[in-house]
Order: C-alpha cells, then structure tokens, then sequence
C-alpha cells in the first residue's frame, strides 16, 4: 500500500494511494487504487506494527505546493475502503468517516 499513483499535486510528495502485490521476487502488480480524485496529495503511509487487519495502513495527506489541511486516513489489508480520522474530538472516542 503506498501513494505511487500520480496525485492533484504532481511535483510534490505523494500522490493516490494504490494496492500492490507482490507476484515474485522483485515483481510487484499495482491491485486497486484505494484513493482516487484526492484534493490533496496522500504521502508517508505506515504500516502499524502488530497491527488489526482492519488497521493495516495508516498515513496522512496534505498540498505539498503550499500551506494547506491535513487529514489522517486508515485501511484494511484488503483496501476495502478509506476511512478518515475524525478532525475534532467531542469525547474520548469518535467512530471513523468512511470515505470510500
């Protein structure tokens, strides 16, 4: 899972977050796009240690060309969808926004 799809922002970091296999040694073939027709520029996708596999990816997304907002996003091992972080907190916890 990572943000190699050409993205809004084409000269800066990132780009649409793409579903990859690994077919062989040294072999990859791109699965699904798992972001697509962003505002901004997805970048730094992590992938937690240990982690559920409803959380298997974790990254934010940003204009790299000037000062913009932020969002932090998740998927599944699967790319099953994309869900958004809450922005603000009303309590200790917030359910996700389900994107795609």
């Amino acid at each position: 899972i990572a943000p190699t799809a050409p993205g809004p922002q084409k000269q800066g970091t990132g780009g649409e977050v793409i579903l990859w296999e690994r077919k062989a040694p040294g072999s990859w073939k791109p699965i699904k796009a798992i972001t697509h027709d962003s505002p901004r520029n997805h970048a730094y996708v992590r992938r937690p240690l240990d982690a559920h596999p409803d959380f298997a990816a974790f990254w934010a997304d940003g204009n790299p060309d000037r000062l913009s907002p932020s969002r932090l996003y998740f998927t599944d091992r699967e790319g099953s969808g994309v869900w958004q972080l809450p922005e603000t907190m009303e309590g200790p916890t917030a359910p996700p926004l389900r994107l795609y």
